[in-house]
């Protein structure tokens, strides 16, 4: 018989407990197990088991160690494996972050979660309840196995497809399964998908739970599914010819897509995409605040956005302050040492760089005004995302507030004396006066997502992190209608989502500067949320990417000017100081892109257990 964990039940209240395991003292099954036969009797048994799957997700991207900081969106203040993982030095037995629980892409766990998938998949429909809720929760299973699937596809290619709950009595070769062709394993992804889909077919985001797949959450997963298969890194010519390992590798049937042509993929993509945007089952894409609002009405309008639940969300993780996780702290997490907060994951200076100009052009340090005041006339995304210096914040907390009053970020270093060259460390730098241990080395902090509870840091907040937005459905529609030709339809969605942003629509009638333009917008609108570690390598441009080959900060410096008198405290103001800002490299991580980083090693461990897996190209040599 077989004997369930109690980790899900403690999802379950305490009162139902006490009524299950108490009702008759006499009987001897012990408190600590759950059998089969008691899942498929109770719905609220059945449900606490689901809930354990999705339990997965744990603290979704809002843990301290975010996988930004794995790209070029961000440096990690406190190092640890990061070096690793950001300087090619991954191998089959050092996996560098993404073999940490913080990162959602263990093999062993996925593993677990796709083997509880398959036990709802095989025993729900004879369970005893509901019929309503037995197609949810078989529902739900499908499309959770997709979603770990395509998790384990997209960091190693083609995978051990699992089908079926193994019992230790089965034969050896139950357990010994070779890796499934990249074909294979999307044709399975696609194929749960669709079986999601019938049977969730009723589940909105007005009539499920918050946190629970929907329609909406399978259509959008298969849009991503099928963005990812058609790219650059899965066409075996395109790939073969720009990275030499592959073009050796013996296993090409593990990495590349052979499904129809490259337009028929791209076709795919865009027909899936149509599906949802034309009936989007009640979400919708922000708009911001709407037309004619100042670019710092509108900053804030999407800086807020991302604090809140929203239509625009399908798939989403949600944290409440009255549960202690993780997931709650990113406030503390990220936030400035300035505010007792840790810093955590800063970004780069190369990110900052990639958010345009409020007229729409590309910001550069080569131009002369751009270089002398690189935080003025910035699009309102950037007014959203990035603490700079001399941007104003909240309150500081009142220990810290004696020093620095003003409630502005300080992360330059000032001239207090005319009569001294000796520079004063900003509160929020790593010689300032806050925690300094904590502060950033790239010279800026995290906005975006932060919103700290009551003007403290170090409250547990109210928070969402979205797995799939309908935005992402809109960016990937684009894609493919650049990818197909079609660039005056590719422009016309892109210009309506610039627009929500207060950007000039784009005029290009060049599909390589499209995509470019394209590229860089989906990077800023999804910047944070675990996206630019899956696009720069499907579009294969991490050996070009500068913020995966290098790691550049700011160094800011304000000079008292001329008849300024010594100066008690540093502050940001322009009539006093004149202030310098010079992009210097950073020591704390050698970047370096190297090829077979496009995709994680199976660990060796895993490949000693089963000796029928293959090793991905570049590791185990």
């Amino acid at each position: 018989m077989k004997k369930y964990s109690l980790h899900f039940i403690l999802l379950l209240s305490v009162s139902t407990l006490l009524v299950a395991c108490n009702a008759d003292f006499m009987d001897t099954k012990p408190q600590t197990e759950i059998t089969a036969d008691d899942i498929w009797k109770e719905a609220s048994l059945a449900k606490a088991y689901m809930y354990d799957i999705y339990f997965t997700f744990q603290d979704a991207g809002f843990t301290e160690e975010l996988q930004a900081s794995a790209t070029d969106e961000a440096l990690f203040t406190h190092g640890r494996e990061f070096r690793e993982t950001n300087a090619g030095a991954v191998t089959d037995v050092n996996l560098g972050w993404f073999a940490k629980t913080q990162s959602g892409h263990q093999w062993a766990r996925l593993y677990r979660n796709i083997r509880s998938c398959n036990d709802f998949i095989e025993n729900v429909d004879e369970a005893t309840f509901d019929d309503n809720n037995k197609m949810q929760l078989k529902g739900e299973a499908y499309f959770l196995r997709a979603y770990f699937y395509h998790r384990l596809t997209r960091a190693h290619g083609g995978v051990p497809l699992q089908l079926r709950v193994t019992q230790l009595t089965d034969a050896q070769e139950d357990f010994l399964i070779p890796r499934a062709s990249y074909d294979d394993c999307i044709a399975q992804i696609l194929s749960d998908l669709d079986e999601a889909a019938i049977l969730l077919k009723d589940r909105t985001f007005a009539n499920t739970d918050k946190g629970r797949a929907t329609l909406a959450a399978v259509k959008a997963l298969k849009v991503r599914v099928l963005t990812d298969a058609a790219s650059d890194l899965h066409d075996e010519a395109t790939a073969t010819t720009k990275t030499p390992i592959f073009a050796a590798y013996a296993n090409k049937e593990l990495l590349f897509y052979t499904k129809g042509s490259r337009t028929d993929r791209w076709n795919a993509v865009k027909a899936a995409a149509r599906d949802l945007m034309d009936n989007p089952l009640g979400h919708a894409i922000p708009t911001f605040g709407g037309p004619g609002l100042t670019n710092e009405a509108k900053a804030e309008q999407i800086w807020s956005f991302f604090t809140k639940d929203s239509p625009d969300h399908i798939f989403s993780r949600y944290f409440i302050d009255t549960k202690q996780e993780s997931g709650g702290r990113m406030p503390l997490f990220n936030g400035p040492s300035g505010y007792h907060a840790w810093g955590g994951n800063t970004p780069v200076q190369d990110a900052v760089d990639a958010f345009l100009m409020a007229d729409g052009s590309r910001f550069s340090w080569n131009n002369p005004a751009h270089a002398a005041a690189p935080y003025k006339n910035r699009e309102a995304r950037f007014y959203a995302t990035i603490m700079y210096d001399g941007m104003q914040w909240i309150q500081r907390p009142s220990d810290y507030a004696a020093e620095e009053p003003t409630g502005r970020i300080q992360t330059g270093y000032y001239q207090l004396d005319p009569a001294s060259t000796d520079l004063h460390a900003g509160m929020d730098t790593r010689e300032g006066g806050g925690e300094n241990w904590n502060a950033t080395y790239t010279g800026y902090y995290l906005k975006k997502f932060i919103n700290p509870a009551k003007g403290d840091h170090r409250n547990y907040i109210n928070a969402v992190f979205p797995f799939i937005r309908l935005s992402e459905v809109y960016y990937d529609y684009i894609e493919a209608c650049i990818e197909l030709g079609e660039l005056d339809e590719a422009k016309q969605y892109l210009n309506g989502i610039r627009a929500n942003v207060n950007l000039p629509a784009v005029t290009t009638a060049d599909k390589a500067e499209l995509r470019r333009i394209y590229q860089n917008e989906r990077r800023l609108e999804f910047f944070f949320e675990e996206h630019r570690y899956w696009d720069v390598r499907r579009w294969m441009i991490a050996p070009q990417a500068p913020g995966l080959n290098s790691l550049n900060g700011i160094r800011i410096t304000g000079m008292l000017k001329a008849g300024v008198p010594k100066q008690a405290k540093a502050t940001y103001d322009e009539s006093k100081w004149t202030y310098q800002y010079r992009v210097v490299p950073l020591l704390q991580e050698n970047r370096k892109w190297v090829d077979k980083c496009y995709y994680l090693p199976i660990h060796r461990d895993e490949i000693q257990r089963n000796t029928n897996l293959i090793q991905n190209p570049g590791y185990g040599e």
